[in-house]
C-alpha cells in the first residue's frame, strides 16, 4: 500500500487526550540485567482488548515526539500500551534530556534486546495486562529489537515496525577501521547539538553476535503476523530496507507511505499531527485490532 498526504491536525495536550481516552497513566522503574534502571509508562484504558509495548530507536526516548501521542491514540481504541526508555539510551532522571551519555556510549543491540525482554516479563505480570494479547511496535532501531525479540518470544501475538532498519551492520570497512583506531565514533544529535559518543562495544556486539542479530533471518523465522510501515522519503533508513524486511517474511504486510520521512513528519515536541503519522497509526491500530 502507499499513500501521500500534506495537511496537519491539531494535537490534544496530554491531559486532554487522557481525559478523552478515559485512560490512566502510571510510571514504573525496573532493573536491567546490568542493574541499570529501565523507566517506563503504562497507559491503561478501560476495557482494554490488547496491549502494545512501544520501543524507541537510536537517540530516541519514550517521551519523544509521537510516542506519548501513540499511547493515547491506542487508549482511545481500548488498547493499552507500555513505552519505556532503554537502560542505556542516555536519558537519566529527566525524561527528555540526554544527561547520561556515559551510559549511551556503551550501549549495544544485545543490551537493548535484554531490556525489551525485561519489560515484556514485567508487563506480562501486570494484573491488568497479563490476560491480554501482546503486540510489539518499534521505530527505527527499535524495529530491529522488536523483530529479533518476537522471533524468540512465543507470547507475542504480532509486531509492527515503523521505519525499521534491515541490518545492524551499517558501516563500511573504512568507517570500521577508523572506529577501531579511535576507539569511538560520534553521532550528532541534530535536535540538541550534542555529540553522542559510541564506543567499539557496539561494533564488537555486531560482529560477535551477527547470527543472533540477523534481522532478515529473524523475520523469516517469525510465524506470527507482522506489519512493516516505511516512508518512501525516509532520509535516515532507506525505504529499500523496509522492502527487504517484508520480502524476508512469510506472514508480513508492507505499508509504504508516499510523502513520509523517517518520523512521518513528527518533531519534538509534537505540536501538530501530520497526516502521514495519522495514517501510520490508523493502519497499525487496525492491524492490532484484526489480530486480537
Amino acid at each position: 500500500m502507499s499513500s501521500s498526504s500534506g495537511s496537519m491536525s491539531d494535537l490534544d495536550s496530554p491531559p486532554e487526550a487522557a481525559a478523552k481516552s478515559g485512560s490512566s497513566q502510571s510510571s514504573f522503574a525496573i532493573e536491567s540485567a546490568e542493574g541499570l534502571p529501565i523507566r517506563g509508562t503504562f497507559t491503561l484504558p478501560r476495557n482494554a482488548r490488547a496491549y502494545v509495548i512501544i520501543v524507541h530507536g537510536f537517540k530516541g526516548f519514550r517521551e519523544w515526539g509521537f510516542f506519548p501521542w501513540v499511547s493515547e491514540q491506542f487508549a482511545r481504541h481500548h488498547i493499552a500500551s507500555v513505552r519505556f526508555d532503554m537502560s542505556r539510551n542516555g536519558i537519566g532522571d529527566r525524561p527528555d534530556e540526554f544527561d547520561r551519555l556515559d551510559l549511551f556510549e556503551n550501549d549495544t543491540y544485545s543490551t537493548q534486546l535484554s531490556d525489551l525482554r525485561s519489560v515484556i516479563g514485567y508487563a506480562e505480570a501486570h494484573p491488568e495486562l497479563r490476560h491480554l494479547p501482546l503486540f510489539l511496535l518499534g521505530h527505527s532501531r527499535g524495529g530491529a529489537a522488536v523483530i529479533l525479540t518476537a522471533a524468540a518470544t512465543p507470547s507475542v501475538r504480532g509486531i509492527v515496525t515503523w521505519s525499521s532498519i534491515a541490518s545492524v551492520d551499517r558501516w563500511n570497512d573504512e568507517a570500521k577501521r577508523k572506529w577501531r583506531d579511535e576507539g569511538f565514533i560520534d553521532a550528532t544529535n541534530s535536535r540538541t547539538g550534542q555529540a553522542m559518543r559510541v564506543s567499539t562495544k557496539l561494533l564488537d556486539d555486531c560482529e560477535t553476535n551477527s547470527e543472533a542479530l540477523d534481522i532478515e533471518r529473524a523475520v523469516g523465522a517469525l510465524q506470527r503476523p507482522a506489519l512493516i510501515v516505511h516512508g518512501v522519503r525516509d532520509e535516515s533508513v532507506p525505504v529499500e530496507e523496509g522492502k527487504r524486511i517484508a520480502a524476508a517474511g512469510q506472514t508480513v504486510s508492507l505499508l509504504l507511505i508516499g510523502n513520509a520521512g523517517h518520523t512521518y513528519g513528527a518533531i519534538h515536541p509534537l505540536v501538530t499531527v501530520p497526516d502521514e503519522l495519522q495514517l501510520a497509526f490508523n493502519i497499525s491500530e487496525r492491524f492490532v485490532r484484526t489480530y486480537t
